[in-house]
């Protein structure tokens, strides 16, 4: 079985969550340093004007030179509370909004160290439970590489993954029905959940492609 690499993601997007289920086993990187402006700070919804990125702030520094793991949040900027009232302000109304934000809200503020990192995984951990799945995850023990990540196969994934995955099948989405906007195929997975709740799982089925 080839090794798959991820970074550390915020929010990641339904590829993302998709390599998650379908791989034997994942490495998520924990001893590059930090790269600003990717996934690991960003995440995009889908809202009734289109696509809205949302950013997390961390604590100033050299952090360009800095591990990952060291990296802390900001408790500065209120972008916590901005990031609450865009989930609220554009999932409030989507089916299963009201059943996952209280725990996935105290997960958010609470249910981490501190870290850029740790709160990465405390979210990842959990939207992996509520879709009712539980990967095979571990960290690597030392530097594995540049992760940048392109396109391919219409996901949004790292260069190096070698798992052939089908595109994000189109599921009901919130905002092409409030707003009339089309499609959004690869926004973060709070968007797959919100908006399907229990069939999320069916939406990451559909993406398999052939195991490694």
């Amino acid at each position: 079985m080839s090794q798959l690499v991820l970074p550390t993601a915020y929010l990641a997007p339904v590829s993302y969550y998709a390599v998650l289920y379908a791989a034997d086993e994942v490495v998520i990187e924990a001893h590059e340093h930090y790269a600003k402006q990717t996934l690991r700070t960003r995440c995009t919804i889908a809202t009734d004007q289109g696509q809205q990125t949302l950013s997390v702030n961390v604590e100033k520094g050299n952090k360009l030179k800095m591990p990952i793991r060291e990296v802390r949040l900001s408790s500065h900027g209120d972008w916590q509370r901005q990031h609450l009232y865009s989930w609220a302000t554009y999932y409030g109304n989507s089916p299963f909004y009201e059943y996952y934000i209280d725990d996935l809200r105290e997960t958010f503020l609470h249910g981490h160290d501190g870290t850029l990192f740790g709160m990465n995984e405390a979210l990842r951990k959990h939207i992996c439970r509520e879709i009712g799945f539980e990967p095979k995850v571990r960290y690597s023990e030392q530097w594995m590489g540049p992760l940048e990540c392109v396109a391919s196969n219409g996901a949004f994934l790292p260069e190096r993954l070698l798992l052939p995955l089908g595109k994000v099948p189109t599921y009901y989405q919130v905002a092409g029905v409030e707003g009339r906007q089309p499609f959004m195929p690869d926004v973060s997975i709070l968007d797959l959940l919100f908006n399907m709740g229990p069939e999320a799982v069916l939406v990451l089925e559909n993406m398999k492609g052939t195991r490694i």
